[in-house]
């Protein structure tokens, strides 16, 4: 096993990685020369970190954003969805560890806290802003602002 890591460590090295490390995304396991283990480097280097949830963000010509994240095994009320007054949302929520009644004996998902933010772009309204969850997916629609129109010049 160690071999393996060995070589992948490797690999990656020559992709063009600085750390000859590479992250699960999420940042909850780090594979490496002498790694395959959950946290992330900057745990590594002593820094408390908090696994980003992934988004995508899509800009509709209807007059919003929307934002999708995956968010299997998780409700709407395990989320908080926050606006700040300096227009940056944030979602964050946990992920529990399932009750088992017997000791786990392989773990690949990550759980825990994560949190991601998201600045809106200037033409985003800071109202208006709805979320649903549907099928392991996070939607949330953020409206754009409407277009104010030009002052109409009546000299001649």
């Amino acid at each position: 096993m160690r071999d393996m890591m060995r070589e992948m460590a490797k690999q990656w090295k020559q992709t063009g990685s600085v750390s000859g490390r590479v992250s699960w995304p999420g940042g909850g396991v780090e594979f490496g020369p002498n790694r395959c283990s959950p946290g992330s480097s900057s745990q590594q280097q002593g820094k408390a970190s908090t696994p980003q949830l992934p988004i995508d963000v899509a800009d509709a010509p209807e007059g919003f954003y929307t934002l999708y994240a995956d968010i299997p095994g998780l409700s709407k009320a395990d989320l908080s969805i926050k606006l700040s007054k300096e227009r940056v949302l944030t979602i964050s929520g946990e992920r529990k560890a399932p009750l088992a009644d017997a000791p786990l004996q392989q773990q690949e998902r990550v759980l825990g806290s994560f949190e991601r933010r998201w600045e809106l772009p200037e033409d985003a309204e800071g109202e208006g802003i709805s979320a649903k969850v549907a099928d392991g997916v996070l939607t949330i629609t953020v409206p754009k602002k409407q277009p104010q129109p030009e002052p109409v010049d009546e000299q001649q």
